[in-house]
């Protein structure tokens, strides 16, 4: 008795059982760490009374990757007579084996073993993190911890009143639930897109974020709860494998996303080598079944990997693309992220909810900042296609449209005024003597004069007339709505225009003249080719009657 009094008092003071503990209660528990072999609880009893446990100095007690394993102590005070219904949670996922010792002055009351070396359903309440219900009785219980884990060692212990402790859960979900939500709506979004464009940018970004998902509910606990609760070999491997499979798949969409294979080809080859040298490094401590080697190389992969992707970001930046400033700010979140959940697991900084959680608030800033990247890629992509269809039926010399777009523009209106016959012309144009300015004044000049000509049609056509360029120094009018009276009318108008104009050049003002032909359609024109050739029927009359004129047809007629 006073042996076990002596050691009590030796220790931190005892945790007031009546009351809510939500902080972790590691400034309040002593530990002992096994360096000459495993002990037995009557073994850590005994250190403990010897005075060898040291204080825990953290909230959260921390012993890093591959530490020995380790007895935890602390001591609960129940000044009542009635018991005192608590739950212990540690509140971590990974730990491999867990003993937990409840004692009372009369000796070892209760005794709990948990664990990923267990089934899930084995485990005392059904949780993703291990958890323990006591009744404290009167007086001062001690409670005596033993934990082994080649997983970084992180012990946040918890003492709570069952509802403070049902609250507490309720809210860890609910927050879970909304970074996986938000998470699956953008995978879910992003793996139509690839569906319907068949990018493989969207591809690979969901499958970032389905990594990223699947290597967050593995080391959180959730993956053992609800996928795989009765594969004890995964759920030791799990964490490294997960862990090498995201860094991979990120880099795989940063390949894809900045165009590394343009840009940069050693760089791109780099990345893959780098990938490719874990990847045979991961599979060999599979194979040797060193899972504490495993974690090492998959923290330093994924530490490594969040300062490739920034640096990729920063030189396609500098290269001058402009979503990699995006990539680049998104990179720079995960980074951050990333670096303070792996340090506070390795135990560099303070372990608390912020710094273990930090990956998951990096990840959706870089999930939202690479989504903005990839919509704003998406409308640089239609912006240049849309440029690319509106040249594709330009003129490039004179900005007209060309014969393809005049086609696509008076299909429907031609169509319209066959079914309803409604008055329609079209009217074609030849420049006099063209080749004769060429061969004077150079080719040169001659673009200046189709220029000039086009630009003197655009401004007198009406708004509802189609022109485009037909070829050569041809152009042609659609006129919609339009019969012979008017059509001949704006043909003449426009003849005098063109007869008007003075092109200046090296060796003076260049005056230009054209030939038109103009037709409505009539029952014989079954086609508007048909027409066409009708108005180009009347253009070789009037170059045959001497140039400068409108020549008309009507009924198969010709009129001058």
């Amino acid at each position: 008795m006073l042996a076990w009094l002596f050691g009590t008092l030796a220790s931190a003071a005892p945790l007031p059982a009546p009351l809510d503990h939500t902080s972790a209660i590691g400034l309040s528990t002593g530990f002992l760490q096994e360096t000459q072999g495993p002990l037995t609880l009557p073994e850590a009893m005994a250190a403990y009374r010897e005075g060898k446990f040291a204080p825990g100095k953290a909230p959260v007690l921390n012993f890093g990757i591959g530490a020995e394993p380790v007895w935890i102590h602390f001591a609960v005070d129940n000044p009542t007579a009635a018991p005192v219904h608590k739950k212990l949670s540690i509140e971590i996922a990974w730990l491999d084996r867990i003993e937990v010792y409840f004692r009372s002055q009369d000796g070892t009351v209760a005794t709990h073993r948990a664990g990923d070396r267990q089934a899930f359903k084995q485990r005392p309440l059904a949780s993703r993190y291990f958890v323990f219900d006591h009744a404290f009785g009167a007086g001062i219980s001690d409670v005596f911890i033993r934990v082994e884990t080649p997983d970084p060692m992180v012990v946040p212990i918890y003492l709570l009143n069952p509802e403070t402790s049902r609250i507490r859960q309720t809210q860890q979900e609910l927050s879970y639930g909304a970074v996986y939500g938000f998470l699956l709506a953008l995978l879910a979004y992003n793996a139509l897109l690839f569906a319907s464009l068949r990018s493989s940018r969207y591809l690979s970004y969901a499958i970032y974020l389905a990594m990223f998902m699947a290597m967050n509910i593995a080391y959180t606990g959730h993956g053992y709860a609800w996928l795989w609760p009765e594969s004890l070999a995964w759920q030791q491997w799990s964490n490294p494998i997960l862990m090498y499979l995201y860094g991979v798949s990120g880099l795989v969409f940063a390949i894809r996303f900045l165009d590394l294979q343009v840009y940069f080809p050693r760089a791109r080859k780099a990345v893959i080598a780098f990938c490719a040298a874990f990847g045979v490094l991961l599979a060999a401590t599979f194979l040797l079944d060193s899972q504490t080697v495993a974690l090492l190389a998959a923290f330093s992969f994924a530490f490594l990997f969040t300062g490739i992707m920034l640096f990729l970001g920063i030189i396609s930046v500098h290269a001058g693309q402009k979503p990699a400033k995006y990539f680049l700010i998104a990179a720079l979140a995960a980074m951050v992220g990333a670096l303070l959940t792996t340090l506070s697991t390795w135990g560099f900084i303070p372990h608390n909810s912020w710094t273990f959680r930090a990956v998951e608030i990096g990840m959706l800033l870089d999930a939202t900042l690479l989504a903005l990247a990839l919509a704003y890629q998406f409308r640089v992509g239609q912006e240049e296609r849309l440029r690319a269809e509106q040249l594709a039926q330009l003129d490039p010399l004179t900005g007209l449209n060309n014969r393809r777009a005049f086609y696509d523009k008076t299909n429907a209106l031609w169509s319209q005024a066959v079914r309803h016959a409604h008055p329609t012309s079209v009217m074609l144009f030849d420049i006099d003597r063209f080749k004769q300015i060429n061969d004077a004044h150079g080719h040169a000049h001659g673009d200046d004069v189709l220029k000039a000509v086009a630009r003197m049609l655009r401004d007198s056509v009406r708004e509802e007339d189609i022109l485009a360029r037909w070829g050569g120094e041809e152009f042609i009018v659609f006129l919609p709505e339009t019969g012979r009276e008017k059509g001949m009318a704006l043909a003449e108008r426009l003849r005098a225009a063109i007869a008007g104009l003075h092109v200046p050049g090296e060796a003076g003002d260049t005056r230009v003249t054209a030939s038109i032909g103009i037709a409505q359609a009539e029952s014989e024109h079954y086609t508007l080719d048909a027409l066409i050739a009708s108005a180009d029927e009347c253009l070789y009359q009037a170059k045959q009657q001497g140039r400068n004129r409108v020549t008309g047809s009507l009924a198969g007629q010709v009129t001058i």
